[in-house]
């Protein structure tokens, strides 16, 4: 599917502000799960980019406005096309891909991807609790994925507002409530106890005229688990659903605190920042 995504994101500060070193990351990726068709960024007031790859594979763009400024704005136009793996969920994993799995070499090459980190940390016991049932009902690690994705959407309450950028999985466990961030971290958590390799996803949903998908209204999370012989794996826990053609990937990292899209820092006050989101199918036909 393709689609343009309009983001526009507007700083507004409380007196005047200088100095100011700004961070973002909003280039969508393109590997074998997408397309970049196209991409562009505008800054007011203007300011020339300057661009790099980090270390997990993600583009970039640091700008800076030394004069006196009351607010700031950022607005990125980019046309992706998608074309994420098909999975067939009730795919039954070999006795191969199982020894893999549990390898001290599988283990090695996706170590970054297994580690605790602030927010994924959940005592032991509390992440035993909350999947032994679905682990021993699961017939082998890619259904565990994708009960845990249903159980999560089914136990966890999405409130808008609930929390915020700081919050930790074991907070969400215990308060039950969220947004996509929060459900993300927990899966990552919990998908990390059970030997699971998996990584945090950024990036924007599609949802169409009549869909319940939520997380259209600004940047959405998800997750990628990775499995032997099968490429990396999307999954949803807002939306319990495989991540499909809607979804549309800006970034990965092990967690909220590698993909940023957007930070700095400045000589000046408070400041308020509204984002908003369009992604746009461009396949879609009127009738009529």
């Amino acid at each position: 599917m393709k689609f343009e995504v309009t983001q526009t994101s507007s700083y507004e500060y409380e007196r005047p502000v200088r100095q100011s070193i700004n961070q973002f990351r909003l280039r969508p990726l393109h590997d074998e799960m997408q397309s970049l068709e196209s991409y562009s960024a505008t800054i007011d007031p203007a300011s020339p980019t300057y661009g790099h790859v980090d270390y997990w594979g993600n583009y970039v763009e640091t700008f800076y406005l030394w004069g006196e400024h009351h607010n700031l704005s950022i607005e990125t136009v980019s046309k992706v096309e998608t074309r994420p793996t098909e999975i067939d969920s009730t795919l039954v994993l070999t006795s191969e891909q199982k020894q893999e799995l549990k390898s001290h070499a599988f283990k090695q090459a996706y170590a970054e991807y297994l580690v605790d980190r602030d927010y994924t940390i959940i005592s032991e016991e509390l992440m035993k609790q909350e999947t032994n049932e679905l682990w021993a009902q699961s017939r082998d690690e890619l259904d565990f994925v994708v009960n845990l994705n249903e159980h999560i959407y089914n136990t966890m309450t999405y409130v808008s507002g609930a929390t915020n950028v700081l919050t930790t999985a074991e907070e969400v466990l215990y308060q039950r409530t969220g947004v996509c961030q929060d459900f993300t971290h927990l899966m990552l958590a919990l998908c990390r106890y059970r030997g699971i390799p998996a990584r945090y996803v950024s990036g924007y949903i599609y949802i169409g005229e009549n869909s319940a998908f939520r997380g259209d209204a600004a940047t959405h999370a998800w997750l990628e688990v990775k499995l032997p012989g099968i490429g990396w794996i999307g999954l949803d826990p807002t939306n319990n659903t495989i991540a499909s053609e809607q979804h549309i990937r800006i970034a990965v990292g092990r967690d909220y605190s590698d993909i940023s899209p957007l930070k700095g820092v400045y000589i000046g006050g408070a400041h308020t920042l509204g984002v908003s989101v369009s992604v746009k199918n461009l396949e879609e036909r009127v009738s009529g």
